[in-house]
């Protein structure tokens, strides 16, 4: 019986092996190898960050068109760029130049100063490192071991994420700021709050909607005061370094308060409703209920009251017990997703009430965590871009397309899942009995079985 037990558990982690190098596998050919494309190399979500860094330290305007077009890195300009740099159209059609705040240059600056084609090149790598550092911190919170079954479930649960895929792909600066806010929380959990908070503030200037879950928590922490501090601090210095510069000589504030009206304007690239041809690339919740509202500001205030709301219930049950645990970052991951502006390589935070999830499969609330898995499931493919894409080939999702419905639920499913999914890790968060002893209950049936 032992010696079966073992080649069993052998067996078991071999095919767990394999799975990880296929999940490796396919996340190389979505991610990277799409990224290092010719076409996607020459255009991507890395290309405004790293012209607008180079605009800052020279000096000029970061946020204006003409200056992006200029400083173009690659020898052949999309034709679009000259003709919409031109009319003043650039921001609303393609976001760029992008609205990354000016403390994120500071922190790009050391890969903007490199060539175009060797910053791509390194950039990439940084942003496939990160995905690496976000599985390994997942783990460790997971309160697993590395090569355990649960440890390597874990891990091909993060390469096999489809927001991962999209956001290595587009070079988005999403995955390196998410790595900084799991970085924080793990140092925020073993008692080292200075430097949870130094890495804190430098996902907020990177990228603060995807730092927003990362900092409640760390707000709502016991152990709080040094991470605010060192935060406050850091963030400080950001500043001070990005609006002072010693060669700054323009005033771009009002080109990115200009920018970001044109942006979010009806119909412009990051509009939520309807008029916005590509809203489906959106999974904040104002996507889904626009269709159903038809009013922009209700639709901005519902959003705003159902993350208020659950988030208020959160603090009421976290209030009961003191406790924070892998639940409450996993619940914070989800719900921070509906109220304000997210692409779908945003929902890469979805990873963190996945894992949470795959700790509980042998807990107590293992049907909060089957019901977790089975609303992010449709998140290992681009469901909304599918979908779209399905309607323009198809005659029969074309005609459904039509219908009030499909723009209501279908083509929003994405965001009406996160809601979902928040839901469900609340529920689990309220009918809890000890976080701590949850997970590692959870982790000791897991690996002894």
């Amino acid at each position: 019986m032992g010696l079966s037990g073992a080649g069993s558990h052998g067996f078991r982690l071999f095919l767990l092996c394999l799975l990880a190098c296929l999940a490796i596998l396919e996340f190389s050919l979505r991610g990277p190898v799409r990224a290092l494309g010719v076409e996607v190399r020459n255009f991507n979500d890395f290309v405004s960050p790293y012209e607008q860094t180079r605009a800052w330290i020279s000096g000029r305007d970061p946020y204006s068109s003409a200056v992006l077009n200029e400083l173009w890195p690659t020898a052949i300009h999309p034709h679009f760029v000259v003709k919409e740099s031109l009319d003043g159209t650039l921001p609303a059609k393609r976001g760029i130049p992008s609205p990354y705040l000016t403390s994120a240059f500071p922190l790009l600056l050391p890969i903007a100063e490199l060539p175009w084609k060797v910053a791509i090149c390194l950039w990439d790598l940084f942003c496939v490192l990160a995905v690496f550092t976000v599985a390994w911190v997942l783990i460790q919170l997971a309160g697993v071991r590395e090569y355990s079954p649960l440890g390597l479930i874990i891990f091909i649960a993060v390469f096999l994420l489809a927001p991962v895929h999209t956001a290595i792909a587009t070079s988005n600066i999403v995955t390196v700021a998410f790595a900084l806010g799991m970085l924080a929380t793990l140092c925020l959990a073993r008692n080292q709050g200075r430097m949870a908070g130094v890495l804190l503030a430098l996902a907020v200037a990177l990228k603060p909607t995807v730092a927003l879950p990362f900092l409640i928590y760390a707000l709502v922490h016991q152990n709080r005061a040094k991470v605010i501090l060192a935060a406050i601090a850091t963030g400080i210095l950001l500043f001070c370094v990005a609006v002072f510069p010693p060669h700054s000589r323009s005033l771009w504030w009002p080109s990115f308060l200009a920018n970001n009206q044109r942006m979010f304007a009806a119909g412009a690239i990051d509009d939520f409703s309807t008029a916005n041809p590509l809203h489906f690339q959106l999974v904040n919740l104002q996507v889904a209920l626009f269709p159903i509202l038809q009013n922009r500001t209700f639709t901005s205030v519902a959003a705003a009251l159902t993350f208020v709301t659950l988030v208020a219930l959160w603090l009421l049950a976290v209030r009961r017990d003191g406790n924070l645990g892998l639940l409450d970052l996993a619940f914070l991951a989800s719900v921070s997703l509906l109220p304000v502006y997210h692409r779908f390589t945003d929902a890469g935070l979805l990873l963190v009430p996945v894992v949470w999830a795959l700790t509980e499969m042998k807990g107590e609330s293992k049907r909060f965590a089957t019901l977790c898995l089975l609303l992010a499931a449709p998140f290992l493919v681009p469901g909304a871009t599918i979908l779209h894409e399905f309607a323009d080939r198809y005659k029969a999702f074309e005609n459904l397309s039509q219908n009030r419905f499909w723009d209501s639920f279908i083509l929003p499913h994405e965001a009406w899942l996160i809601l979902l999914i928040s839901a469900v890790l609340l529920t689990a968060r309220v009918f809890s009995r000890g976080i701590a002893v949850g997970v590692g209950k959870s982790r000791r049936q897991f690996e002894a079985s």
